[in-house]
This record gives C-alpha cells, sequence and structure tokens, in this order.
C-alpha cells in the first residue's frame, strides 16, 4: 500500500501546496481530537487536495467537552480551505471513538451543521481508518490522545469495536513526572522526533498497558493476520515494535499514522454519496 501520510505531510498547513486543479466536487473529513483537529479535503477520486491541523483543547476522554470551542475550531479550518478552493466545501463527515454515547455523537454532527456542511458520515474513528487501510483479516488501533479505538476486521467487515481510556496523554503524564516539568513541555518534549531514544524507556510501561488493552480485546479472534497502529501517539519512534513483541503479532505503522483516521472519514463520503446514487437508480 502507498503510504497516502506522505502526499498529507506536504500539505498539512501550507495552503501554497494545495491544489484543487481537476477537481469536481470537494468533501472535507473532519477528526476532532484531544490536543488537535484535523481537517483534510478531497476530491471526487479520493485525492487529498488540502488538509489542516490546529491544536485544539476541546476533547476529553473522547468526549467533547468544550462544544463552543469545537465549533469555532472547525469554523475556521473551513473558512480558510474554503477562500482556497475554487469549488466549494459544502459537505463533509466526522467520527467518534467506539462505544461514545449518543449525545457525544451528536454533538460531533452539530458542530460540522454549525460551520455549514452537510454531514454525510459520522463513524467510529478505527473503522475511518479502515477506509484507507483495506485490512481483510486484521485490527486497527487507533491510539489517540485520550484513548485507544479498537476495530477487528474479518472479511473486510468490522465485527468488534472498543475504546480504553488510555492514550497519548498518559504518556505525556509519566514523561511529566520523570522530569519534573509541566504537562506542556511534556507534550512539547514527547513529539520531538530527536528526543524519541530517550523518552521511550521512560514511556514503555504505558505502551505496554496499551497493548495489553488490545491484547485482551483480540484474544477471541484467533485468524487475525496483522495489526495496523494509527493515531499520533503511535509516531513515537519504536512504539509499534514494543506493540508488536507484546501481541507477538505482525503489527505495522505507516509513516504518518496521525492522518489516516481523518483521511478515513473524508473517503467515508464516497462510499455514502455512491450508496446513495445506487439507491436512487
Amino acid at each position: 500500500m502507498t503510504d497516502p501520510g506522505a502526499h498529507l505531510r506536504d500539505i498539512v498547513n501550507q495552503p501554497k501546496n494545495w491544489n484543487f486543479s481537476g477537481a469536481g466536487r470537494l468533501y472535507a473529513g473532519v477528526d476532532l481530537g484531544t490536543y488537535k483537529a484535523i481537517m483534510i479535503v478531497i476530491d471526487e477520486t479520493g485525492k487529498p487536495r488540502a488538509a489542516s491541523m490546529k491544536r485544539a483543547e476541546v476533547v476529553r476522554s473522547g468526549l467533547i467537552v468544550d462544544y463552543a470551542g469545537a465549533q469555532n475550531m472547525v469554523r475556521k479550518m473551513i473558512k480558510e480551505l474554503r477562500e482556497a478552493s475554487p469549488l466549494p466545501i459544502e459537505k463533509g463527515a466526522t467520527s467518534f471513538p467506539p462505544q461514545t454515547e449518543d449525545a457525544n455523537i451528536n454533538a460531533t454532527r452539530y458542530i460540522l451543521e454549525g460551520a455549514g456542511l452537510e454531514v454525510l458520515n459520522v463513524l467510529d474513528e478505527p473503522t475511518a481508518a479502515n477506509q484507507v487501510l483495506k485490512l481483510e483479516n486484521g485490527a486497527v488501533v487507533d491510539v489517540g490522545g485520550g484513548t485507544t479505538g479498537i476495530a477487528v476486521i474479518k472479511n473486510g467487515s468490522v465485527v468488534f469495536t472498543d475504546d480504553e481510556a488510555t492514550g497519548g496523554v498518559h504518556l505525556s503524564l509519566v514523561v511529566a513526572g520523570n522530569y519534573k516539568i509541566s504537562y506542556e513541555e511534556a507534550e512539547e518534549l514527547k513529539t520531538d522526533r530527536n528526543r524519541s531514544r530517550e523518552i521511550l524507556p521512560i514511556v514503555r510501561p504505558v505502551i505496554e498497558k496499551i497493548a495489553s488493552i488490545v491484547d485482551t480485546c483480540l484474544k477471541e479472534f484467533n485468524e487475525l493476520s496483522e495489526v495496523c497502529l494509527v493515531g499520533g501517539t503511535c509516531e513515537l519512534a519504536g512504539f509499534d515494535e514494543i506493540v508488536r513483541k507484546s501481541l507477538n503479532l505482525k503489527a505495522f505503522r505507516p509513516d504518518f499514522p496521525q492522518f489516516i483516521t481523518p483521511l478515513g472519514i473524508a473517503l467515508s463520503c464516497l462510499d455514502t454519496e455512491k450508496g446513495a446514487a445506487q439507491g436512487f437508480d
């Protein structure tokens, strides 16, 4: 599989690289996370055309805790993208952690609608990631800031989902305690690629706990051939190796795992529109 993250890295927050030439229709995928919001715009073929990522603290443990802040953030992001695009951006999709309450799912929908987007889809995060990964028999593990979402795929269909409140927040807390620094400083240190070798041994117990959570969820699924790790927390160098050894399964990670879920959210718009067209016919 060609890694889509490499292309997205070159267009995120880089309007000079946004290219809408030849596009017929545009769709927005919106991923509201614990530390950041990511919006990816694709065309009708699924090609990413533009992307925006902003720091945001509007979600905690997978739940929206600052509705007004989330809505303002999405409005600003879509405004910037619309101003750069020669075509309207009127349709989109968003996501939620597995096992989320209906009220939280509805809140994410309303946030997009408040930004003037027709919401075509609201799907759980690991299922969204598999829109990109196309696993047939495996598991998607989406390690976000506050939670870890797990989806088991058999014969190309999701048969199980779960979500646990362990993620990047917990790694940052351990780093902060180890160095006796603020949480914000720890977050910066954790995401510094040049310090990964130094940080990994410190956060290893938390990563092993995440792997243990995944292992518990996957025990009854003996036929799984692979596990794919996505989400911003997985970008820490060596994260995938610890999980691989803990699970004793083939575990892989795209080069830029934080972009996989938002891209999958956007791609879900195409399936929804295709299904609607077929139903109309």
